[in-house]
């Protein structure tokens, strides 16, 4: 019986702390006797008028303590695509299903692509389906791709409008997740992240969006 990964528990997010996070955060991806995530014990406070712990959880970056740098994330192409629902206007039982199949692709990308046992109890943790729930109702992927269903404006220009000019972490990752399942002929079993990529990239229709949960391999 394999001996369970090892988890690294970060106590402190201050300067040094979230430095060590960043750098230990992209090592444990690499090595396959950790587990995936780490933990960050967070001194609470509000900056901004926002709390900490929410910012580091949806932005990814320590903005007091180490600004500029973003912090490893199990980024959620998925937060996009509940966007997409919310531009449509298309209700809480649509999002659900988003919720559900983007994390149903998840955990077969992870199964495909990762190194070793891949358990669907880390999906379970506050770091999986606790972080997806919040970053598709509350997070700027979602934000932004709610606003590019609604307006037809690009991702670009709603960057610059509504970020000051940052760039958005989901329609990136969609990008490289969409190369390395095209190269491996694997986007017919990835419908929910191919229709990100496409609908962010490629002029795809947003209303193709409901479609592709429709017909989804899921429900077949």
């Amino acid at each position: 019986m394999a001996a369970a990964p090892l988890k690294v528990c970060i106590v402190g997010s201050g300067n040094w702390g979230s430095a060590v996070a960043k750098i230990i955060g992209n090592n444990v991806k690499k090595l396959q006797k950790f587990a995936s995530t780490v933990k960050m014990w967070v001194f609470e406070e509000t900056v901004n008028g926002r709390k900490l712990t929410d910012i580091i959880n949806n932005d990814h970056e320590n903005v007091k303590y180490l600004p500029g740098h973003k912090l490893p994330e199990n980024v959620n192409i998925v937060a996009v695509g509940a966007g997409f629902c919310d531009g449509l206007r298309c209700g809480d039982n649509t999002k659900a299903a988003v919720i559900r199949l983007g994390l149903m692709e998840m955990i077969a990308f992870a199964r495909i692509f990762c190194k070793g046992q891949v358990s669907t109890a880390t999906f379970l943790e506050s770091c999986g389906v606790a972080d997806l729930i919040t970053t598709c109702y509350g997070g700027r992927n979602r934000r932004v791709a709610e606003a590019f269903a609604r307006t037809g404006k690009t991702i670009e220009e709603l960057e610059k409008e509504m970020l000051n000019g940052q760039k958005l972490q989901g329609p990136q990752t969609s990008a490289e997740v969409y190369r390395i399942l095209k190269q491996k002929g694997l986007l017919d079993k990835f419908p929910l992240f191919t229709a990100v990529y496409q609908i962010c990239y490629e002029s795809r229709p947003v209303q193709e969006m409901l479609s592709c949960l429709q017909s989804h391999p899921e429900h077949t």
